[in-house]
């Protein structure tokens, strides 16, 4: 049966990730880091994914590293968001190319983590700890996909208010 959940979830996730940077692609170069009137920038959403990614998928599937540290988690007024802030794979900053680049080679890693995962990481019980808080590994997994595709369509939203 893990197979067959692994094999579902490494479809989802696949199919997520690559309509997320497809979505990163097509935003045009001069919005890429705009400031819509509320919310984030492009910029922001792809670096957001990309820590929630290294935060929970990989994490859960078994690449904990309690050194890790995250920029764009959200929250950042919250103790336990304070606790792993710190650098990250790309900044808000970057070009529009390396945060792209970053996000696809987290998602790579996640999607790989995911495909090598051992079995019993894929157990309706298997769970992990992230973030101060326990969490179960393929809720999190099915959690992070949907998560992935508010924030394609919060993307979609700041070009069409940009443009």
């Amino acid at each position: 049966m893990e197979e067959a959940r692994r094999a579902l979830m490494t479809q989802l996730l696949a199919a997520e990730c690559s309509a997320f940077l497809a979505a990163l692609r097509a935003c045009p170069a001069a919005l890429f880091h705009g400031q819509p009137r509320t919310g984030h920038s492009a910029a922001w959403h792809a670096l957001h994914v990309m820590d929630w990614t290294r935060a929970t998928v990989q994490a859960g599937l078994g690449d904990i590293d309690p050194q890790r540290t995250y920029g764009y988690l959200g929250l950042e007024d919250r103790d336990w968001i304070k606790a792993v802030t710190g650098p990250t794979r790309a900044t808000a900053q970057d070009s529009a190319p390396t945060i792209i680049g970053a996000v696809a080679d987290v998602f790579a890693g996640a999607q790989d983590a995911l495909h090598t995962a051992p079995a019993d990481r894929l157990t309706p019980k298997a769970t992990f700890m992230a973030l101060g808080k326990q969490r179960g590994v393929l809720d999190s997994l099915s959690y992070h996909v949907r998560h992935i595709a508010y924030h394609r369509g919060q993307i979609a939203l700041v070009v069409r208010e940009l443009s």
